[in-house]
């Protein structure tokens, strides 16, 4: 009798967790797919500065060190005169683990070469090169290269694995960086100053976040105002807080989802568009998130 007991308590347990257990997150519909196969892994998703619904995207470690256009329907943005088109080579670069890509405010994109997975690089960069014209360029060169470290990464590799990244951003004038966790949910949010060719830079770390998940990327609006955050299993979107730019002390909303293996983020309009490494394209409402 004891034992038939314990084993109906056990079962009432169970059955009381799983009742009150969070459901599970809806499934995100794609409204349109990436109409290339040149883009075999997409890391990243860049909004254009310059160019009206112009979208960047990369593959990440082991590809070609080249860049893609893309439109929000999901089509290839290409030069029509070139029959064999491979996108944008970035020539004399080199792609050991390309992972983000951001616009800034002077004309550049600049490329994240900062995948870390064993957390043992020592030649973490970012790439800087003027934003060509996607519809006339096969190639684009760029004009600076710089390395960089995290000031508080004192062993390689450390002894826990929480110095990946996969996120980069430009916001009112700086470039931030998050980054990506293997031993926890949380994620840390740096900003580079002033960055210097032939010395080994060093962002700032400005705090640290339970994202709940892997960060996967990151893009700010035009403004600055508003920060989107991508993990696996949902979105973050933070406002910028009234003094300082520590986006995470700033209110937030967040929106679970299922979407398969999503690694871009960008903002279009009132939506963010998101991308998966399948080439699927989803359409977020900013309305659809919940404050937290």
């Amino acid at each position: 009798m004891k034992i038939l007991t314990a084993s109906v308590l056990a079962l009432c347990a169970w059955v009381y967790a799983a009742s009150t257990a969070a459901p599970e997150p809806p499934p995100l519909k794609p409204y349109a797919v990436l109409d290339t196969d040149l883009v075999k892994e997409g890391s990243t998703l860049a909004a254009s500065r310059q160019w009206k619904d112009v979208y960047w995207t990369l593959n990440d470690s082991g590809n070609k060190p080249n860049i893609y256009a893309l439109g929000p329907d999901g089509g290839l943005i290409r030069p029509a005169w070139v029959k064999k088109y491979g996108g944008i080579a970035v020539v004399g670069a080199r792609n050991v683990d390309w992972e983000a890509m951001t616009a800034d405010d002077k004309g550049n994109l600049i490329i994240g070469d900062f995948g870390n997975n064993m957390n043992f690089r020592r030649d973490l960069a970012l790439y800087v090169l003027p934003e060509p014209w996607p519809q006339d360029a096969v190639e684009t060169h760029y004009t600076a290269r710089y390395l960089f470290r995290y000031p508080d990464m004192k062993r390689f590799p450390p002894e826990k694995l929480n110095f990946d990244a996969e996120s980069l951003f430009f916001a009112r004038g700086k470039l931030y960086l998050m980054t990506k966790h293997r031993s926890d949910t949380f994620t840390k949010l740096y900003r580079f100053g002033e960055l210097k060719a032939g010395e080994m830079n060093a962002p700032e770390l400005l705090g640290r976040f339970d994202a709940g998940d892997m960060v996967t990327d990151a893009e700010a609006d035009l403004d600055g105002g508003r920060l989107a955050v991508l993990t696996y299993s949902g979105a973050w979107l933070f406002e910028r807080p009234s003094k300082g730019d520590n986006y995470f002390e700033g209110r937030k909303a967040f929106l679970p989802f299922r979407a398969g293996q999503c690694e871009g983020i960008a903002f279009h309009g009132d939506s963010l568009l998101i991308t998966n490494e399948e080439g699927d394209l989803f359409r977020v409402p900013l309305s659809s998130f919940k404050l937290r």
